[in-house]
Order: C-alpha cells, then sequence, then structure tokens
C-alpha cells in the first residue's frame, strides 16, 4: 500500500508532463502547418499553367496531379519593378524547384554533394532574389515531376530580404526554443556535476544528462531549415546532424549503466559497441560512395528502437528484483522517450510529414525533465545525508565542554601528519597542564573545576587558535600544534601568561597553566619520530610544572608564615 500511494503521486506528475506536452507540439505543430506572415511579406498569386496550349489558374496552396511523367512549370506575370531586389521563397525543395526569371535561372535545388530524401527537402525553403528587368519576363517556377505525378504545392512569398528571414525563421522557433531549453538544462546538469565533484559526491549521470543534451541540440539546429539555409545547405552541416544523431544514444547508454546496479548487465556494453560500429561502418561505406548516409538512415532508427527496447527490458527486470524509485522514474522516462521516438518515426518514414522532429525533439526534453527531477532528488538525498555525516564526524571530534577539537581529533591530525611528515615544514607541538585541578574539585566543586577548564581553552584559544591548531586532549591536558612556527618556546609560554594573566584579573579563583613546547625537526632539519616528539614536549610541560610549583611553594612560605594561606588554584 506504501509503495501505491509513493508511485500514484510520480505517475500524476508524468501525465501533466505529457498533457503539457502535447499542447506544446499541438501549438507548435499548428504554427508549422500555417506560418502567419509578417509585415513586409505577402503572399504572391496569380499563378497558372498551360495545359494543352491553354492557360489554366493555379491558386497556391494546393494538391495537383498530371497525368503524363513531364514536369509541373508555374507561371506568373504580376512582377513589376517595384518588386526589383525584393526576395521571392515556397517550399519546394522536395520536387527539386528550379526558378526562372524569363531564362534567367534565380535559384536551383541541388543536394549533390549531400544527398537528402524527400522528408529533409519538405522542410526546405526555396530562396531567390529578384533582380534585373522585372515588367517585361515572366516568372516560372519548375517542379521535378516525382513520378507518381502527384504535387503538394505550398504558397509563394514576397517580401524585402529581411522580412522573407524574419518569417522563414518564425518557422523554426519551436525547433529553436527547445535547442535553447536543452543547452540551458544540459549547463544546469554540468553545472551540478562539477559542484558534486568538487564536494566529493561524483555523480556521473549529471554528465551523462548534460553530454546528452548538447548532443541533442547540435542535431536539432543542424536539421532545422533555418540553419541549413544560413549554411547554403552545406555538406559539413548535414554530416555533423547524422553524426550526432548517430551517436544520440551513447550518453544514455552510459547513464543507464550508472543507475543503481544496471552496470552488471554486459548487454548494455554490446549495444554501446553496436552504436560506435555503426557510425564508423556508415562513415567507410560514405566515404568509399557504396551507400549514401541517408540511405543507411534505417539501420540508425532499428538500432535506436533495439537500443531503447534493450534498455527498457533490463530496467523492468532490475526494478522487479529491486523496486528502487529511481529505477522506475527513469523506466518511465525512458517510456516517453520511445513513445516519442515511435511517433517520430512513424511521421517520418509512413505519412512523410516535415515536423516529425518537433515531437522527438518534445519528447528528449520530457525525458530529461522526468531524469534530472529523480536525480536531483537523490542528489538533494545524498547532500543531506552527507551533510548529517559531517555533523556527526565534527562533533566526534570535537570537545563537548570547550568545543575545541578533542583527543580523537589531535591523534587523527597526528597519524596524518606522519603520512606525509617528510613534505611538511617545522612544526612546533605544545602540551598544557591545569596546576591543581583535583584541589579546585575537592574544595569547591567539579562545576568550578569545569569553569577553570573552559577558562583555560578560552585562554590557550586566545593565545595560540591564530597560529595553530588547539586540542583538549584529556581531563585537564591540553594541546597545540603550530604549523611553521615563528619565534621559540620562551616566546610561546609569554603568549600563554599573557592570556592567563588578564584573565587573572576579574576571577574568584586562580588559573594556572604548565607549558611545554617541542619542535618536530631537530638542528639538522631531521623529522623527528612522533613519539619522541610527543615525549620532549610531554616531559618538556612537566619541567614546567615542577617550576611553578617551586615558585608557588616560595611565595606561599614568604608570605604565609603561621597562619593559613589564600587558597590557590595550584
Amino acid at each position: 500500500m506504501t509503495d501505491k500511494r509513493r508511485l500514484f503521486p510520480l505517475i500524476e506528475k508524468v501525465l501533466i508532463l505529457i498533457v503539457l506536452a502535447a499542447v506544446f507540439l499541438s501549438l507548435g505543430t499548428l504554427r508549422l502547418q500555417r506560418p502567419s506572415a509578417p509585415d513586409g511579406v505577402e503572399q504572391l498569386d496569380g499563378w497558372y499553367s498551360m495545359q494543352n496550349g491553354q492557360r489554366v489558374d493555379v491558386e497556391l496552396p494546393c494538391s495537383l496531379t498530371l497525368d503524363g511523367g513531364e514536369d509541373l512549370v508555374l507561371y506568373n506575370d504580376s512582377l513589376s519593378s517595384a518588386d526589383a531586389s525584393n526576395a521571392l521563397t515556397t517550399r519546394g525543395a522536395v520536387y527539386r524547384l528550379r526558378i526562372l526569371l524569363g531564362d534567367q535561372v534565380l535559384y536551383a535545388y541541388e543536394d549533390s554533394d549531400f544527398p537528402r530524401n524527400e522528408q529533409m527537402r519538405s522542410k526546405l525553403y526555396c530562396t531567390a532574389s529578384l533582380q534585373g528587368d522585372l515588367d517585361s519576363q515572366r516568372l516560372s517556377l519548375v517542379y521535378q515531376n516525382p513520378g507518381d505525378g502527384h504535387f503538394q504545392l505550398s504558397a509563394v512569398y514576397l517580401g524585402s530580404s529581411s522580412a522573407v528571414f524574419r518569417w522563414q525563421a518564425s518557422s523554426d522557433v519551436f525547433t529553436f526554443v527547445t535547442v535553447f531549453t536543452m543547452l540551458l538544462i544540459g549547463i544546469i546538469a554540468l553545472g551540478i556535476h562539477i559542484y558534486l565533484l568538487r564536494n566529493r559526491m561524483p555523480d556521473p549521470r549529471f554528465a551523462n544528462v548534460a553530454c546528452f543534451l548538447f548532443i541533442c541540440a547540435v542535431w536539432c539546429a543542424l536539421d532545422s531549415s533555418l540553419i541549413q539555409q544560413l549554411t547554403n545547405m552545406s555538406p559539413s552541416v548535414c554530416y555533423i546532424s547524422f553524426y550526432a544523431f548517430m551517436t544520440l544514444a551513447v550518453p544514455m547508454i552510459h547513464f543507464v549503466r550508472n543507475t543503481g546496479e544496471m552496470g552488471r548487465f554486459r548487454s548494455l556494453n554490446v549495444c554501446l559497441l553496436l552504436f560506435y560500429l555503426n557510425a564508423a561502418a556508415q562513415s567507410l561505406l560514405d566515404y568509399f560512395g557504396i551507400f549514401c548516409f541517408i540511405d543507411m538512415l534505417p539501420v540508425t532508427h532499428l538500432l535506436l528502437a533495439a537500443g531503447i527496447g534493450l534498455i527498457a527490458v533490463l530496467m523492468l527486470r532490475e526494478y522487479a528484483r529491486t523496486h528502487q524509485r529511481e529505477i522506475l522514474v527513469t523506466l518511465i522516462a525512458f517510456a516517453i522517450l520511445t513513445a516519442g521516438g515511435l511517433l517520430a518515426i512513424l511521421l517520418y518514414w509512413l505519412l512523410e510529414i516535415s515536423y516529425y522532429g518537433v515531437i522527438f525533439e518534445l519528447g528528449i526534453v520530457v525525458f530529461i525533465i522526468c531524469l534530472l527531477c529523480s536525480l536531483i532528488n537523490t542528489m538533494v538525498a545524498n547532500l543531506r545525508f552527507k551533510s548529517e555525516a559531517i555533523v556527526y564526524q565534527r562533533l566526534s571530534q570535537e570537545d563537548r565542554l570547550t568545543g575545541l577539537a578533542n583527543r580523537r581529533g589531535f591523534e587523527k591530525y597526528l597519524t596524518n601528519l606522519e603520512s606525509g611528515s617528510d613534505s611538511r615544514g617545522n612544526m612546533a607541538l605544545l602540551f598544557m597542564d591545569l596546576n591543581g585541578l583535583k584541589y579546585v574539585n575537592d574544595q569547591f566543586g567539579h562545576n568550578v573545576g569545569d569553569e577553570l577548564i573552559i577558562a583555560a581553552a578560552r585562554c590557550i584559544e586566545s593565545a595560540f587558535s591564530g597560529i595553530g591548531t588547539c586540542y583538549r586532549v584529556g581531563g585537564d591536558e591540553f594541546a597545540a600544534i603550530l604549523p611553521d612556527p615563528e619565534g621559540n618556546e620562551e616566546d610561546w609560554q609569554k603568549r600563554l601568561e599573557d592570556a592567563v594573566r588578564l584573565y587573572n584579573q576579574d576571577t574568584r579563583h586562580r588559573l594556572s597553566i604548565a607549558c611545554g613546547a617541542s619542535l618536530l625537526r631537530d638542528e639538522t632539519g631531521r623529522s623527528k619520530r612522533l613519539s619522541d616528539w610527543k615525549y620532549e614536549a610531554d616531559q618538556a610541560m612537566y619541567a614546567c610544572k615542577q617550576r611553578q610549583k617551586e615558585q608557588q611553594f616560595t611565595e606561599f612560605s614568604s608570605a604565609n608564615q603561621g597562619r593559613e594561606g589564600k587558597h590557590y588554584g595550584i
């Protein structure tokens, strides 16, 4: 019952995403089907064809069918000198359109450097710049017969070059919004990956997501009609677009391998190898002219479908074994991507619809949002766990009474020091001990004794926290480690005595601390063994303690002969 209660909100969120995706898709598709012309662009009417010597008016857009195998030629006599330097544009690359002004060829579709199929050509605009004497010449559009004699003709638009460009760009606005979204999410994912690396909580799946989105963004952008036109349908752009499409699945296979224990499935490695071999084999076949990239596109589609199917099966098996929510979310995300991919392939191959890419692009965005939501939830949980672990670790190495690092922290520091002592400079170790704490505890109680311990900690902090690390290593025992120390033992003792003297100016119970020091390296610069280093500091501290007792005893005897003296914290 608990698992079902957790699952229902997740399914609800996914359904909401799918509904929103459908709405955006409908809006984007409608925009692609019926683009509205901006100011400065108008539809050019007055087209006609010649059939059996008779003029037949043609109103674009429309569908025409010719009985013979001849090409379709449309004519227009409505141009005037006012249209000079304007641009004429329409979709006709699928019929290898040629635009002529009289006998002058203004535009002719060519794809000999990189052959495209009908679906790719149907997205392209054919644009010509009108020049010369327009009053005395007839405009002609020549459409190559596709074989069945059926033509699906688009409207022809006329306007200034800048206005036509804006109108064409508006047809790809949905694609570029999607590309921008992919890049933005990819940058965020990459930033999270770097943040986790710096905090020693690496999760390579964020890098996998970022890589996938960057590849998708390249493919979507370069596959758009606007980029094709801006680059003059450069073959290099088409090659990059195809390679991006062929390697789309690679980062996602890595993502799946890095999820849970999915890396144990060797079939994922085989699938990954097949995608690399596919790209390499198609490159060789295209290079030697055996097959063109466009002829081998079904192989990539089949490989993508097989890869996603394999991932779905493996993740179903893993979820049945572990019932991990992370596996379930990833599985749902891949189901959304699969649905978008299959629908796009259906539109591409069976219906030959030009806006097939919009559906796949939208599926990618929804897919990534699902994955990132799961990853971020996992990251937050890991960060919370690490924060708690850091707090527990700090508390385990902190003395609760004084707030100084405790003996565990002191020993850990020495252990780390021992593993790399030769690479460090000189260091000073100070051992300190309260004088007369037992007397204070017996006479005034442990509360007063604790006050003296806290006062000693504050004095030691005041003296050494700016130049080293202070520790409480026992009941009334303290230590300080000073890296690259300046001065000598007398200087350090004076710093401590000044802090103690300041405290004793306003207190009922006088504080006295013995201090001894030792340097890590001897006069020759050689590092001492840690046991010798600690022993020397300990002996120096006891020597100081003995001197202070003798001095206090002398002062006590001379000042209090024959009567009870004041109590000292000695």
